[in-house]
Order: C-alpha cells, then sequence, then structure tokens
C-alpha cells in the first residue's frame, strides 16, 4: 500500500533517518498518532557496515540477524533479500521466515527449552543448523532426528564466563545461557562434544557463545575466544582430531542511542588479528557467525507521539504524550533512553521537564537525559522517540485497551508503505475474545 513518496535516502554511515518536521506531520494526521516509522536503506546500510566490518577475516563470514529484535515482515523481506543468515529461536519465527520467503537452509537454531517436539517441527521444515545447551536437550534433539530421519549439524553453546561491561550480560558464572566449557559432567562442554562426534546422524559443526547486549569493549570477545581455543585444543587431545566448521560469537554490537560507542569496524579492529590466529591454530578455515538484532533493526525506526497535554508546577513541567510504555516497553522495564525530540522545537525550556505517558501508571514515564531535546513542548506538537527499531513493536501490550499502532516503512526509492495495519478497538475487542460473547451467554 504505496501512500507516498519522500526523497531516496542512502546507505553511507552519515545517511541516518532522516525525517523533515513536514513528512512526519503529514503522516501523523493520515494514519494518527502514536505511530512508528521504518528506514529500509538504513537496515540495507547496517549489514553492510558489519559485513565491511570482517571482510579481512580469512574464514568465511555470515551476518544472521536476530529475528527476536524486530519480527515485522517487511523487516524480515528486507534481511532475506540481503542473503544473510537468521538466528531464531522458536518455531513460529521459523514460520515467519519461511511465510517471508527465507530458506531454513539460512538458519542458525538456538532453542532455550530444546524440547523433542520443537525439534521434530524445526527439522520437518527444513533446519539443519542447530546449536545445543544442555545434555537432556542434545537427546531430544537426537531422538527428534531419528524420527524424522535428518541429519544435523550441531553446535554446542558455551558460556565463557569472562568479565562482560554491557546492558545485559550472557555470561555469568553459572549463567542462564551455555554450558561450561571446564565441567567434567553431562551438561560440559566437553562430554556434549564426545557425545555429538559419537552419535551417527549428528555433525559436529562448532561452538557458540553470546556475551551480552550494548558491548563496547572488544576485549571481552578477545578473552572468550582465547578461552575457546584454549578449550578445544585441549578436547583434540583428549578426543583425537574433530573439525571446526563454525564459531558464532553472538551478537552485543553497540547502538548509540544518541551517544557515541564504537562503530563495527572499531570493534573488529581488536578482533580480526585474534580470530586469524585461531584458524592458524585449529588448522580450520571456519565460517565465523556474528549475530545482531539490535543493531541491524534500532536506528532504522522512529515512534511519533503527539503532545496532549502539560501541566506545570513551578519550574517543574510535565509533558504528556498519547503513547506510553505499552508502545516502548524497554522504558520502563530497562529505564531505557532513547533520544527524543520535539518537533518542531523551541528554546522555552523548564529546569525539570518529564515527558510522561497516557497510561494510568506512575511507571508510565519515559526516562530522558541530555541528548533529549523537549524545548518548546507544548500540546498538539509532535515528540520523535528515535533508535525505537528494536523490542520495541515486538513488545507492544494492549494496557488500557490501547490497540496496536500503525508500522509504516519509508523504501530506497523514497515511497512510504503501510507493513502493519493499526488496529482500531472493535478489532482489539474481538481479538480478547469480544466475539465468543454470545456464544457464552
Amino acid at each position: 500500500m504505496v501512500e507516498t513518496r519522500a526523497q531516496p535516502v542512502s546507505k553511507s554511515r552519515q545517511a541516518l533517518p532522516r525525517f523533515s518536521d513536514q513528512e512526519l506531520y503529514y503522516l501523523a494526521e493520515k494514519f494518527g498518532t502514536p505511530y512508528y516509522l521504518i528506514d529500509e536503506a538504513t537496515l540495507r546500510k547496517n549489514v553492510s557496515e558489519i559485513e565491511q566490518a570482517f571482510q579481512e577475516f580469512k574464514g568465511h563470514f555470515r551476518v544472521a540477524y536476530s529475528v527476536k529484535a524486530n519480527f515485522n515482515p517487511t523487516v524480515i523481506k528486507t534481511f532475506v533479500s540481503e542473503g544473510i543468515m537468521f538466528d531464531l529461536t522458536s518455531s513460529n519465527e521459523l514460520y515467519f521466515l519461511i511465510r517471508c520467503g527465507g530458506s531454513p537452509a539460512n538458519v542458525i537454531y538456538t532453542s532455550i527449552t530444546e524440547t523433542m517436539a520443537e525439534y521434530e517441527t524445526i527439522l520437518k521444515l527444513g533446519v539443519h543448523k542447530v546449536v545445543v545447551s544442555s545434555y537432556n536437550g542434545l537427546l531430544n534433539l537426537i531422538e527428534a532426528a531419528g524420527r524424522v530421519g535428518e541429519e544435523v549439524d550441531v553446535l554446542v553453546r558455551v558460556n565463557p564466563e569472562v568479565h562482560v561491561k554491557a546492558e545485559l550480560r550472557g555470561s555469568i558464572r553459572h549463567g542462564k545461557f551455555g554450558v561450561q566449557l571446564d565441567s567434567p559432567n553431562e551438561d560440559g562442554a566437553i562430554f556434549l562434544v564426545k557425545r555429538i562426534l559419537s552419535t551417527p546422524g549428528m555433525n559436529f559443526d562448532g561452538f557458540h557463545f553470546h556475551l551480552g547486549s550494548q558491548i563496547e569493549d572488544p576485549m571481552c570477545y578477545a578473552d572468550a575466544l582465547e578461552k575457546l581455543e584454549s578449550f578445544i585444543l585441549g578436547a583434540r587431545r583428549e578426543l583425537g582430531s574433530f573439525p571446526v566448521n563454525t564459531i558464532d560469537i553472538g551478537g552485543g554490537l553497540p547502538v548509540s542511542y544518541g551517544k557515541n560507542v564504537p562503530a563495527p569496524k572499531e570493534l573488529s579492529a581488536s578482533l580480526l588479528e585474534r580470530l586469524n590466529s585461531i584458524i592458524q591454530s585449529l588448522g580450520d578455515r571456519f565460517t565465523l557467525i556474528v549475530e545482531s538484532g539490535r543493531y541491524l533493526s534500532a536506528e532504522s525506526m522512529v515512534m511519533v507521539s503527539r503532545i496532549v497535554n502539560v501541566k506545570k508546577f513551578g519550574d517543574f513541567k510535565y509533558v504528556y504524550v498519547d503513547s506510553g510504555y505499552h508502545t516502548l516497553l524497554d522504558a520502563a522495564l530497562l529505564k531505557h533512553e532513547y533520544p527524543v525530540e520535539v518537533i518542531p522545537g523551541g528554546s522555552s525550556t523548564y529546569p525539570k521537564t518529564a515527558l510522561v505517558g497516557r497510561l494510568c501508571d506512575p511507571l508510565d514515564i519515559f526516562p530522558t537525559s541530555s541528548r533529549s531535546k523537549l524545548g518548546g513542548a507544548e500540546a498538539g506538537k509532535l515528540v520523535v522517540f528515535k533508535d525505537v527499531g528494536a523490542y520495541s513493536i515486538v513488545l507492544n501490550t494492549p494496557f488500557h485497551c490501547q490497540p496496536k499502532p500503525y508500522v509504516l516503512m519509508r523504501s530506497t526509492v523514497g515511497n512510504y508503505v503501510v507493513v502493519r495495519k493499526g488496529q482500531d478497538v472493535e478489532e482489539l475487542f474481538n481479538e480478547e475474545g469480544g466475539s465468543v460473547l454470545n456464544v457464552n451467554s
């Protein structure tokens, strides 16, 4: 559904989403507020940036998009057309990918629950690269593969247990994810590798780890790779030589959210020498996979909301918008500070300004920082929340009977397209069971 046209946006690093006040107001009048607006060019630019950052890696390199960050079908289709891999953790995500034209052959599947039914479902649909994180999960995968009659390329998810300074840490002692490198029991890496190597139909493929989110110091990756290399060399001495075809170092590439953070090329510069030396050490020209959900999608999207009221107490000002944490749940869960800007802005400011939502909940206050531009905030103006492309629309809730807002996309040729129709209250009523009232009465 094409709505209008805007100027094309290039894929250069400088071409972050730029939307004029005029076009944002036009879309607000046409589709109402709040609404989300995605920039296709930015999605494609971010893929290119990661690929360029690792172009000096001497093995094979693949980017994998973590669908959990934003599973809008048009976003998925955009990444399918880029030819990258997909990191999935549920069979429903696989359903979305297939419906969007993606191939199960381009999937690396990392289940958290590792049930037999889940494995049987994904193997029947054509997934062949699976990450296991427990001995019981491996047994379920072996049984499922036998039932389906398929061979599986299996990676072991390890927990390097290195120090990570990150917004969300995935590498902690006895953490939820992965298995220990130094554990001798059945839920240890050496036991899992041994079982995979000795099981027909299970092809040992390599290792996977994920250290966290918003990582700015590449040394934690270097430490994790050093521990993994040491483990592999030790395991080969104990079990005999085995190939390592894939090493997946997870995600964590930081998004700026309005502040300076290292670009992918800066982070990779500290890792490429280490990664290339591992190729020499292991004698395997393995495929390196870097997963990304937040980096690939976050800065591609803005949310536009309208100021509906202001309230002043001395030098304190409350600015009320018609959205809330039901549209940006990270703001409440993680106190996440999205860059915020009033359009058109103004010079009039209050010493203390709070940006609050329309929900009847004291948590419905948007965290702001020195990067927020709230000058000139008055009823009727728009507020733009930037870099909201990751973990926003996937966490929408209908609190206070709030229907889902429209999601729009600006294509690379400048067209505006509806990529998710906004709900109306009748549709929400029926979705919540309103249509079965007469049946139960």
